[in-house]
């Protein structure tokens, strides 16, 4: 995670919340000006026959993502739609007029993303208004009819604005319903890169001559930071029967369900090499907020009460984090590894804490240790030299997305971790796990996948899961079994909205992780009496939720030093902020 220091303590410079593009100027609804077409492709097979149409425009810039809390975003009516140019209109007669529109959510809800979706709430059906959908996993358009039509063509048109934080989806998935059953039609993947920095809309088609009776149609995509669609049409006949879906299962087979049985289950202990809890400490910079002594971790490691005693261990594992002014280069991590290698601070003042703990608590275990992975950006950066290779992530003519150079820094860097930690031979410590330092998937970025494949393979070469902690919303948080993690915690971001916190967000996260299987990320932002009262809210909440207990996996993030800071307060209402947590965390 990146952070960054406020006044009172450091809150995260990419915070879940704020990581995703900020809000600034509004998107231009109408989005007239098309200046190239730039192809139309034609796939023809035994199912079905479909169209993808590409073309560059010149409208003015258009916003970015946000965070978020609950709400499913639903939008109505019946509509018609004017051909937008080049459409074949002998397809068959507008059945747009005799259809309701509605949409879904298909994840958890979130009333701050739904907010923020207002500002691009022209109708889906709009030849060239813009419907804006931000995050919260993905959406369902669904178009119901009164009555059964043959469906011949559907479309619906998307934007690529990478600049504005807008993307084409992954995949746009039709499907027709018939008898209670639905029916996948096509799946369409764009032709247009997500890495693709000109503004450019693509059209999503389904097209059969002969149609499908139908009392219904949706259409289904994911929503990694924005999507923005309009253009939404459906043609074909009510005068003429379409072909019958339940005998065409070759072609369209039936969708099978998604729902899951299995009972919703959170993150354990098994499931992280034996984490309970797990706190987030940031090392290597701003002086002694950065720096961390064996006193410092002696509260954190075991629960001091009120009296001065130390009565029960508290976190039985440290993730050890950089913060966001690390210089990017091979100078800079070595500095920082440097640093965090150094005597009678950081690793070496922890071993020491847990030394110390023998003479006061017994038996007293290893303590184990996270150590991190950085992220290694793509773009025109000179990163240094690795075995007399310089090491550039803006790419080359051998390596032009400069992917294999950032897989090169990565291993480099893990090895002389990994180096270090072995020289080293902390006697009290356990290494458990590597930790990827990128709160989520960036979208738009060339090699993403490769380089989190390599970092998979480079921990799991050195017998060490891999762990992640994705912001609220972030791009495919929710996947982060089929992306190579061994365990993910979901930061709520519910501190960090402040004034405007919702409890909804924190029941949506605790939602999210039981279906998912992942743990919460415990957030602490500040100690003033406004921001106390959230943190109580939180700790509640997710005890009426019932995610806690001895069975919980958690993670703890607390600015820098906070819950230090709590303990050693003489001031007991910051007092009770260390001795709350501390009670919450060592519930059975």
């Amino acid at each position: 995670m990146n952070k960054k220091p406020a006044i009172s303590s450091i809150g995260k410079a990419v915070s879940g919340m704020l990581a995703v593009f900020a809000l600034s100027a509004p998107l231009a609804m109408a989005d007239t000006s098309v200046s190239t077409t730039m192809n139309t492709t034609n796939t023809t097979n035994t199912t079905n026959t479909t169209n993808t149409t590409n073309t560059t425009n010149t409208a003015t810039s258009g916003t970015s993502g946000t965070s978020g809390t609950s709400g499913t975003s639903g939008t109505s009516g019946t509509s018609g739609t004017t051909p937008a140019p080049g459409q074949d209109t002998s397809l068959g007669q507008d059945l747009m007029n005799l259809g309701t529109v509605s949409t879904t959510v298909n994840g958890v809800a979130d009333p701050t993303f739904t907010q923020e979706e207002q500002k691009y709430s022209q109708p889906i059906t709009s030849p060239t208004g813009w419907t804006g959908f931000a995050r919260q996993t993905g959406r369902t358009v669904t178009v119901n009819f009164p009555h059964p039509v043959n469906v011949q063509h559907i479309e619906i048109t998307m934007l690529q604005n990478m600049s504005s934080g807008i993307f084409l989806p992954n995949d746009v998935k039709f499907q027709a319903y018939y008898n209670g059953q639905w029916y996948s039609l096509s799946t369409q993947t764009p032709t247009v890169s997500q890495s693709s920095t000109t503004r450019q809309t693509e059209t999503f088609q389904f097209n059969d001559a002969s149609g499908v009776e139908t009392n219904a149609i949706r259409i289904s995509f994911p929503v990694g930071v924005w999507v923005f669609a309009r253009g939404l049409d459906v043609t074909g006949s009510t005068t003429t029967t379409g072909q019958y879906l339940p005998g065409l299962t070759y072609k369209y087979p039936p969708v099978q369900s998604s729902s899951n049985s299995q009972t919703p289950q959170y993150l354990t202990p098994l499931q992280t090499a034996g984490i309970h809890n797990m706190l987030l400490v940031e090392t290597g910079a701003y002086g002694r907020l950065g720096k961390w002594s064996a006193q410092d971790f002696m509260p954190m490691i075991e629960y001091k009460d009120s009296a001065g005693f130390m009565v029960s261990p508290l976190f039985d594992t440290i993730l050890f984090l950089p913060y966001a002014n690390v210089d990017n280069t091979v100078t800079g991590w070595t500095n920082y590894m440097n640093d965090l290698f150094a005597p009678n601070q950081q690793l070496s003042a922890l071993n020491q804490a847990v030394a110390n703990t023998h003479s006061l608590l017994a038996p007293v275990q290893k303590e184990k240790v996270v150590l991190n992975i950085p992220y290694f950006p793509y773009g025109n950066h000179d990163f240094g030299t690795i075995d007399g290779q310089d090491v550039n992530f803006g790419g080359s003519p051998q390596d032009p997305n400069g992917t294999q150079a950032r897989i090169a820094a990565m291993q480099w860097y893990v090895k002389t971790l990994l180096a270090k930690w072995k020289a080293a031979n902390y006697q009290n410590l356990q290494l458990v796990g590597l930790y990827w330092n990128e709160e989520q998937i960036p979208l738009g970025q060339p090699g993403e996948k490769e380089l989190l494949q390599a970092a998979e393979q480079t921990a799991h070469g050195n017998n060490l899961p891999l762990f992640w902690i994705p912001f609220y919303g972030a791009n495919e948080s929710t996947k982060w079994n089929s992306l190579g993690f061994n365990a993910a915690w979901l930061q709520p971001n519910y501190m960090e909205l402040g004034a405007n916190a919702n409890v909804n967000r924190i029941t949506g996260a605790v939602q999210s992780a039981k279906t998912h299987g992942m743990g919460i990320e415990i957030e602490l932002t500040g100690l003033d009496s406004a921001t106390r009262q959230r943190y109580n809210t939180f700790l509640n909440t997710l005890q009426a939720d019932n995610f806690y207990g001895g069975n919980v996996s958690n993670a703890v993030y607390d600015g820098s030093k906070l819950l230090l800071q709590a303990a050693q307060s003489t001031d007991p209402a910051q007092q009770a902020i260390y001795d709350e947590t501390a009670q919450f965390l060592l519930i059975k």
